[in-house]
């Protein structure tokens, strides 16, 4: 009898474990936000991203989808590229990658062209080039460019970001990713 009533315990406590595994499995989502927590805190290969200023001034021209020149406040023309992201690169032999770079390119201009920015510059160098994070108004351009496609995340480029900059990065990403799959659908 008692062994009976053993089993049966066993048969219960396994069936509310797989039932609480199945439920977690379906409202995985709920976790997303603390994996990508824990993604941001995670130390990288890579170089280094130092704060090393801020530029503010207005968009003159869209280079690329993630470089632009900036004419800033200081009367200067800079030559900025957003900081962890990369853009599909002009191959000339390939068509398709041709008009994915240009269709980057058009995009990130929709969103920055004779926009006044501020720049928080993780790099600089001596002839006004640079690398950042780029701001419309309170709006993260780098999270807006990665989660709408315009580029890719780069996340050995995160290194020394601000947490809450490599956390909208990686979230931004993670949409990205929901958005081309269920386009794929």
């Amino acid at each position: 009898m008692f062994q009976t009533l053993h089993k049966i315990y066993v048969a219960i406590g396994w069936a509310i474990v797989l039932g609480v595994v199945a439920l977690l499995i379906q409202h995985r989502a709920v976790f997303y936000p603390l994996v990508d927590l824990v993604d941001a805190l995670r130390p990288r290969d890579g170089p280094e991203q130092k704060p090393s200023g801020e530029l503010s001034g207005q968009v003159t021209r869209v280079l690329s989808g993630d470089m632009f020149d900036v004419k800033g406040d200081d009367g200067y023309f800079h030559r900025i590229r957003l900081t962890a992201v990369a853009a599909p690169e002009y191959q000339l032999t390939d068509r398709a990658e041709m008009r994915r770079a240009e269709q980057s390119q058009t995009n990130l201009g929709h969103l920055i062209l004779s926009k006044r920015v501020l720049v928080k510059l993780t790099f600089t160098n001596e002839s006004h080039g640079g690398l950042g994070i780029l701001y419309v108004g309170t709006t993260n351009i780098n999270v807006v460019a990665v989660e709408s496609g315009i580029v890719r995340l780069k996340r050995d480029q995160m290194n020394g970001l601000p947490l809450k900059d490599r956390y909208a990065l990686i979230q931004a990403d993670r949409r990205a990713g929901e958005k081309k799959a269920n386009e794929g659908d």
